[in-house]
């Protein structure tokens, strides 16, 4: 890391590399003012002639084994190249001290420890050296990632019998390991809690926060979400599932992470905390199975994937109180929420020059998606709590999300679960579909209230009904919610044993538990499709059939998805416009729509609509091109990727294809498997997915994909969802 001092002019006055860290509250100086050498400084003197200036550190010992997992015992060998330095050592995860033991010889390693050592020079003049950490796993096996956390008090902070375990920070080290068992980083930092109820549960959460100050490393450089191209990471949360917990009762161990993964995987319009389980070591003992999470209260997410930072935000939280998290200057956040809200609540939202207006400032659909998904989900513990809306102040194309939107924060309270802090008037599978409607404004904040202001537009109206409707058809819905259930519980199942064995219950009742949230979904589904009717004044449930003739000409956008594969079968409704959008492959154009039962009003538009009174059959119709291979005309526009392929040599949507309209100079899509595996990569347009990995067909399935791609218009754009294959 390099320091430059300049001038006005830019001219550089001096400059120095920093090739080695300092411990906390040490720094790097000049042995003497205006000196060529440099040396360490154990008291700082900012401001003042510099004194007390010593020669680097000692060596930090090494290791003859690497950390990581090994059958059988193991002996490890410490050496340093300090000659005149001392090595002690420990093994209960403790910080070294020359109080320590001394090493003298291989150390034998029997059972899964800590081994951390610091070498140390009798010369005052030489410090200690940092202290060396390795992990051995001896004897045992993982099949999702590992980190391995130790330090002096960390076992008592998580015990919650350090002093000051609710409120202080711990100092320690971190170690991550990848689903191989490779060490993927480490470093040292804070650990601090997380969670508030969850917090007296025996099995705790906590967050880390990776400091340089430390001498060690200022985040963890790994790729840790698969899903995600970040991979720098100052802070990460580590959840025991919260308030779900197992084996607290009913806990399932997924509610939280399920919720904020279905939200990715729809791609839906909110900021949420990217999840994978990992397994748990503290100070060398097994502490069970844990959900690593992305935070997204941070400035550092904020600045990666949009280009808004730390000065450029307004982001307010609602946790019983409402506070700015970021503001330009205090006040400002909160003083814009409240302008808008007054905005919105006192003008006439029929008026499209007002409802224009809002929509240049208020991302409505991200508003749809909040309250859709809290509706479904049946979330009890919202609004007044765990809730945190946000905009950046950097405008496209240099800045991305400057309209209010909102962020997922805590979801364990749902699907029935724990307690009903917001007050909603129902908590079982049947609750209305519009209960949140009816809410008296829990938080004080105007979410709801500005929901039922705007509801009186047509356009806002006709956006919200039609979005539940599309995702119940989907992620929303069964069998979608059902099927990541069992995906979920299938990637921790292995793990399940061992954290039954520490923290109590059986493996049969959480799997009792897994299956009673999978059947309060199935209820919750069935009491959807009926309640949207009543909710909303709809006719129906009706089937919707659509087709794509000739197969592999195109494709279709019901209202505001894109659906796949043909022929694709939903559930919609009466009472309310079906909006119907085509969009034709490379080689085809559109031609006409065709219902067999009911009848188009411009059946030659690429965009026309349906009020579904009876089961029907949409077909898109396509003609090829007299050209092949001529690209899509301007009209079209961004990146398009189907949600399902069936690769079984039928020759009909064998292949995942993609549309890439105009306006994208380039893209990288990613396709991976639950395990992380990235089985796909294209960054061509044409170069599709058959399905293969490794030369082998892939089992039916959901597979999570990234999409980055730029447009010419506003830039970068990152996108996360999920495809299913069908065999």
């Amino acid at each position: 890391e390099w320091i430059i001092l300049s001038d006005g002019s830019g001219t550089v006055i001096d400059s120095l590399n920093i090739q080695n860290w300092t411990y906390e509250d040490n720094s790097v100086a000049r042995t003497s003012d205006g000196g060529a050498s440099w040396g360490i400084c154990q008291a700082p003197t900012p401001n003042a002639t510099n004194a007390g200036v010593i020669s680097a550190y000692s060596a930090a010992p090494t290791f003859s084994l690497a950390a990581g997992f090994y059958t059988g015992t193991q002996n490890v060998t410490l050496s340093t190249t300090d000659g005149g330095a001392t090595i002690y050592y420990t093994l209960d995860g403790s910080t070294p001290t020359t109080a320590s033991t001394v090493y003298s010889g291989p150390i034998s390693v029997t059972a899964t420890t800590v081994v951390r050592a610091i070498a140390d020079n009798p010369d005052p003049n030489i410090p200690t050296s940092h202290v060396s950490t390795n992990t051995y796993f001896i004897d045992v096996s993982h099949t999702v990632p590992v980190m391995s956390i130790c330090g002096d008090e960390v076992t008592d902070f998580l015990n919650n019998v350090a002093p000051g375990a609710f409120s202080n920070n711990f100092k320690g080290h971190f170690e991550f390991f990848d689903e191989t068992g490779a060490l993927a980083d480490e470093g040292l930092g804070d650990y601090n809690k997380h969670g508030n109820d969850s917090w007296a549960y025996a099995q705790r959460g906590f967050d880390f926060i990776m400091r340089d100050q430390m001498g060690a490393n200022f985040a963890v450089q790994h790729q840790v979400f698969p899903q995600k191209n970040r991979d720098e990471f100052q802070r990460l949360i580590i959840k025991a599932a919260a308030n779900d917990n197992y084996s607290f009762s009913g806990g399932a161990h997924m509610r939280d992470a399920l919720v904020h993964t279905v939200s990715q995987l729809g791609d839906m319009r909110m900021d949420e905390r990217t999840s994978i389980y990992s397994v748990l070591y503290v100070d060398g003992v097994y502490w069970g199975v844990y959900d690593v999470r992305e935070k997204v209260d941070d400035h550092d997410f904020t600045d990666h994937y949009y280009n808004q930072p730390e000065d450029q935000l307004s982001f307010l939280k609602t946790w019983g109180g409402t506070w700015e998290e970021y503001s330009p200057s205090p006040g400002v956040a909160q003083g814009d929420w409240d302008a808008l809200r007054t905005f919105i609540t006192t003008n006439d939202m029929t008026d499209p020059a007002n409802y224009e207006y809002v929509k240049s400032v208020y991302n409505v659909g991200s508003l749809i998606d909040y309250v859709v998904l809290n509706s479904v989900i049946v979330t009890s513990d919202w609004l007044n709590w765990n809730t945190a809306w946000w905009h950046g102040h950097i405008p496209p194309p240099e800045g991305d999300k400057h309209k209010w939107r909102y962020v997922l924060w805590d979801n364990d309270a749902s699907w029935g679960h724990y307690i009903n802090y917001t007050g909603i008037p129902s908590t079982d599978p049947d609750a209305d579909p519009c209960n949140p409607e009816s809410l008296p404004d829990p938080g004080g904040q105007g979410h709801i209230t500005i929901l039922n202001a705007l509801y009186t537009n047509a356009e806002f109206k006709q956006d919200y009904v039609t979005r539940y409707i599309d995702l119940f058809n989907g992620i929303l819905g069964c069998p979608r919610l059902p099927e990541l259930v069992d995906s979920f519980a299938a990637v921790i199942d292995p793990e399940m044993a061992a954290q039954t064995a520490t923290w109590g219950g059986s493996v049969g009742d959480w799997n009792t538990n897994v299956t009673a949230l999978r059947t309060y979904i199935e209820d919750r589904c069935d009491a959807i499709s009926e309640g949207l009717k009543d909710c909303y004044d709809l006719t129906g449930p009706f089937n919707l059939e659509v087709r794509v003739d000739p197969p592999g000409a195109g494709q279709v956008k019901v209202n505001s998805e894109w659906v796949s594969p043909y022929p694709w079968v939903g559930v919609y409704y009466g009472g309310i416009a079906t909006e119907f959008t085509a969009n034709d492959f490379s080689g085809y154009d559109f031609d006409y729509w065709e219902a067999d039962v009911l009848t188009f009003t411009q059946p030659d538009s690429l965009e026309d609509t349906l009020d579904i009174t009876e089961d029907v059959v949409v077909t898109a119709h396509f003609v090829k091109n007299e050209e092949p291979g001529v690209p899509p005309p301007a009209t079209y526009t961004g990146f398009h990727l189907p949600n399902g392929f069936s690769p079984n040599g039928d020759n009909n949507n064998d292949w995942l294809q993609f549309f890439v309209g105009h306006d994208v100079e380039s893209f990288d899509l990613k396709i991976f498997d639950r395990w992380g595996n990235m089985v796909f990569q294209s960054n061509t347009d044409g170069q599709y997915w058959d399905g293969y990995y490794k030369g082998k067909l892939l089992n039916s399935g959901i597979y999570t994909y990234t999409l980055d791609y730029t447009l010419t218009d506003i830039g970068k754009t990152e996108q996360t969802g999920n495809v299913t294959l069908i065999r």
